[in-house]
């Protein structure tokens, strides 16, 4: 009897000094989140270099946007500049732009620097070569873009620099325009490894087993989507038991819907779809509801609407660019470039990972924004 006492005791003793494991319960976004969903928010390091362009054939150095920095006396040197900037985009028909326009517009704001406009090319290149040359009539000091066909484009935007504007890309350089002679600077995110973080969780999604196909933009010369194709398919390659079945590829993100289609048409057997950005992984979403198939998905980018995508399980991983980051980087180049400083020919800003578990810390991280009560709300405590 004295045995059973003295074990019952030890026992409660050692309960009690033990640390206290919490429970999901314990958990509660913004002040109470897991260790994993912490975990998430760590930014990747960078990839080494970015997009290949003259001057830099094995790719240009990538640069951190931390290293980055003004003084008071180079604001007030901006301020008294009375400096103007036009932004000429590629589309506006989804949160990543909005992002990027408001980090450039309020950057630009703080300097002095007014912005003179800012175009909608609806993702149409004629559209997009006629608003350059609108904004080149307006003679803004500097003028930041985003080029849909890097190709096509590069002599409209190459007018540009001879008219004495200063071009800052955001994400894409066009062909044959070389860093400090065409244009400052190029600012993107680290598309590649945005990729290999979302491929890379679609693989282990399927045990690293099964047919998957990647759903991308037609246009390869585009570095910023096509870094994210290489990223992708570097990710699957390393699981032996999968094969890449089919590289679907669209003009326009709308257009994904069908291709997405008849991609899951002709392989019935696949499992899942890495696709180059959320707009058009939507539009893949739409078409397995469709076609009744279970399938699985994972791509690029966090807006608040792609973030619902996420919360339903649409979504399973995305690789997160941080636009409005990328717009206060960019910004940034500009006014180095304005006071006649050297600016780093290629910006990189890092890689967030997003899932479920993190979904609310990234979306505020994206957006500047607390997350809406309607996707709280849908996160039912899941997500942090």
């Amino acid at each position: 009897m004295l045995m059973r006492i003295t074990t019952t005791a030890l026992t409660l003793a050692l309960v009690a000094a033990a640390p206290m494991r919490a429970s999901a319960e314990d958990y509660k976004w913004p002040n109470n989140i897991p260790p994993e969903a912490k975990q998430l928010m760590e930014p990747l390091p960078l990839s080494p270099t970015g997009q290949a362009v003259p001057g830099f054939p094995n790719g240009a150095p990538a640069v951190s946007a931390d290293g980055l920095k003004l003084s008071d006396d180079d604001i007030a040197k901006l301020k008294a500049g009375k400096h103007t900037a036009g932004l000429v985009m590629h589309t506006m028909d989804a949160g990543w732009p909005h992002l990027q326009v408001a980090g450039i517009t309020n950057t630009l704001k703080d300097y002095g620097v007014e912005v003179i406009g800012a175009t909608d090319a609806k993702f149409n290149v004629g559209q997009q070569i006629s608003d350059l040359e609108q904004m080149i009539a307006r003679k803004p000091d500097v003028i930041f873009s985003i080029p849909i066909d890097p190709k096509s484009e590069s002599e409209a935007y190459k007018k540009a620099a001879a008219a004495g504007i200063k071009l800052v890309f955001l994400d894409n350089v066009p062909v044959d325009m070389a860093a400090g002679k065409d244009y400052v600077s190029v600012v993107a995110a680290d598309n590649e490894k945005n990729a290999f973080f979302a491929a890379d969780e679609l693989a282990k999604a399927i045990d690293g087993k099964g047919e998957v196909g990647i759903l991308t933009l037609v246009y390869d010369y585009y570095y910023s989507v096509a870094a994210r194709k290489v990223g992708a398919l570097k990710a699957f390659a390393q699981y032996p038991g999968i094969k890449v079945v089919e590289v679907g590829t669209f003009t326009s993100p709308e257009k994904a819907y069908e291709v997405a289609t008849s991609m899951l048409t002709a392989h019935p057997d696949l499992k899942g779809l890495f696709v180059a950005w959320d707009t058009p992984a939507q539009q893949a979403v739409a078409a397995a509801k469709t076609l009744g198939r279970d399938l699985i998905i994972t791509t690029n980018d966090l807006a608040a609407d792609s973030a619902v995508n996420v919360a339903r399980g649409e979504f399973l991983a995305l690789g997160a660019q941080q636009p409005y980051d990328q717009g206060v980087a960019e910004a940034k180049v500009a006014a180095l470039a304005l006071l006649g400083k050297e600016a780093p020919p290629y910006v990189s800003v890092p890689t967030l990972r997003v899932k479920k578990e993190n979904l609310l810390s990234a979306l505020k991280q994206v957006t500047k924004e607390d997350p809406p009560a309607s996707l709280i709300k849908l996160c039912a405590d899941k997500c942090f």
